[in-house]
């Protein structure tokens, strides 16, 4: 339906209500949402949730999309692949311009192929696998990184490490089988190999692991000097608190993506100090408007904010900027529109490009923030830094 008789039905439906001026406005632009609120990835879910909630009050309050509120249509996938699918369909048929969706690649991956045969625009909420947009779709863009940017983001920094410290050259790999963890470090063993580390261990682990001594015991007899580890939350957690339990003593700890919460600190306390994660935003990052956005996310989240709310803001500030500039729910104008972004928001700049075999992606940059003093700093790259970093021993 064309925005003008979109427009022409609120106004019919304005002069029916004029007696009850204290209803809201009607929705006209419905946007939909694919997001993991229950399941094993509810958590990283709702702090998604938080982020596109403030950015849907920020839109709406600044003339919505050309003068029309935006609703979103917001379904559950339960963490789960087949029930993501399932939300497509759903919202293929409601007629929804776009969707935005999903947090774990292995639910994204698939929401992506079946976006691409229903010609319906998607853009990337959480999800970071290279082959989301490698080699990609017309119909898919993601804003945030992706593996290989985030694998190289850790070695241009331990590279900055190793300017002042030469012989940080061994390095230990583990991560769990999942599609994000797996894609991130077979990326990084690529880079530690290709910049002439020594790579003395390198480990998968099953999902649902719990006891990583095993690992960390035999990682410790080759005496690495960075350990890189992707893993999901309670992964993370175990993962911590075992390099201690074991005496695993690296100068260079990091934790993909579990360090990055500020539940991992409250939870695995003084032997969090110094560990490393790499995170498309951090509150203390130095782009224009961050401080303010990060009031807005930690009143709404009523706690500290992280990236996965910068993500989740960030990915309906690039819906809404598409859908204004096509003037148009039809789905190909908004695809044309979604190809075309060129924007500057407190989380990143975003365009999206086709480059090294990747589709509609964003080459942001990645930062590295690192725990210290029980509160996450930024520490890479020197020029958006808040601070300096700090070995582990």
């Amino acid at each position: 339906m064309k925005l003008k008789s979109k427009l022409l039905s609120a106004s019919v439906f304005a002069v029916l209500c004029a007696s009850a001026a204290s209803v809201p406005a009607v929705a006209q632009v419905k946007v939909g949402v694919i997001n993991s609120l229950s399941g094993n990835f509810a958590a990283f879910g709702q702090r998604y949730n938080t982020g596109m909630q403030v950015a849907l009050e920020e839109i709406n309050a600044n003339g919505g999309i050309n003068g029309e509120k935006v609703e979103l249509i917001i379904q559950d996938d339960r963490s789960d692949a087949q029930s993501a699918l399932a939300a497509v369909e759903s919202l293929n048929k409601q007629g929804v311009p776009l969707i935005i969706g999903s947090y774990a690649s292995g639910i994204t991956g698939p929401m992506s192929k079946v976006a691409t045969r229903q010609k319906l625009p998607l853009i990337v909420l959480g999800s970071a696998d290279d082959s989301i947009t490698k080699p990609g779709s017309d119909w898919v863009f993601r804003a945030k990184h992706n593996s290989t940017i985030v694998a190289n983001v850790y070695f241009d920094y331990f590279d900055h490490l190793r300017k002042e410290n030469p012989e940080l050259k061994k390095v230990a790999v583990m991560y769990g089988n999942g599609a994000w963890p797996t894609s991130v470090s077979e990326e990084g063993i690529r880079q530690a190999e290709k910049r002439g580390y020594e790579l003395v261990g390198k480990q998968a682990y099953d999902q649902g692991t719990t006891d990583f001594r095993p690992i960390l015991n035999k990682f410790r007899s080759a005496e690495p000097d960075i350990l890189l580890t992707s893993s999901y939350a309670d992964d993370g957690i175990a993962i911590a608190r075992q390099i201690e339990e074991v005496g695993l003593n690296t100068k260079v700890v990091a934790i993909d993506t579990a360090s990055s919460m500020i539940s991992f600190i409250q939870q695995v306390g003084a032997p969090s100090e110094n560990i490393v994660s790499a995170v498309s935003w951090s509150p203390d990052v130095q782009y224009e408007g961050t401080p303010e956005l990060y009031e807005r996310l930690k009143a709404k989240a009523k706690e500290e904010p992280s990236f996965y709310e910068a993500e989740g803001y960030l990915a309906l500030m690039v819906a809404a900027d598409a859908l204004r500039r096509a003037e148009s729910l039809d789905r190909e104008k908004v695809r044309d529109a979604l190809a075309k972004t060129d924007l500057k928001t407190p989380v990143t700049d975003v365009t999206f490009e086709n480059y090294d075999g990747f589709k509609g992606q964003n080459p942001i940059k990645s930062v590295i923030i690192q725990i210290q003093d029980g509160k996450h700093a930024t520490v890479f790259p020197e020029n958006l830094a808040s601070t300096k970093p700090r070995f582990s021993n």
